[in-house]
């Protein structure tokens, strides 16, 4: 059985929809992401949080991708950045080590530039993508 995108709010995005959704799979199976913001700062804006981190912490680099929420029938996906630690840990300064963690899906190159998506009008900063399984006869 396999999962194809029906359509995507806001619509448009379905090749974007369609990269994302095919590696939730290889996201699953990846190790948790480390929260590493302490409880006491506030929550930063996650691209600028990035930024920071890798420019005080030599060997580290930025992983732009989108954070998964799985729903009953759709997924929602949010633009998000983490830092890849030398050591190929991903580790998230936005948020403390209490929050849960939210399955990550790197952005697919294939697409283009993440930032180049996320500046143009109309840009998916969060997408909705409802699926449908192939085997599964439409209502």
């Amino acid at each position: 059985m396999s999962t194809r995108v029906s359509y995507t709010h806001p619509i448009g995005h379905e090749p974007l929809a369609t990269a994302l959704v095919d590696e939730l799979a290889a996201a699953r199976r990846a190790r948790p992401t480390q929260h590493v913001r302490p409880a006491a700062t506030s929550r930063p804006n996650c691209h600028d949080a990035v930024d920071a981190w890798i420019a005080a912490h030599a060997g580290t680099q930025a992983v732009r991708g989108w954070l998964a929420l799985e729903l009953d029938g759709s997924v929602r996906f949010a633009a998000h950045s983490l830092v890849r630690n030398a050591d190929d840990m991903l580790i998230d300064p936005t948020f403390t080590a209490g929050e849960p963690a939210l399955l990550f899906v790197p952005h697919p190159p294939a697409i283009g530039g993440f930032f180049s998506l996320l500046c143009r009008p109309g840009a998916p900063y969060e997408l909705v993508v409802f699926t449908r399984d192939d085997d599964m006869l439409p209502n």
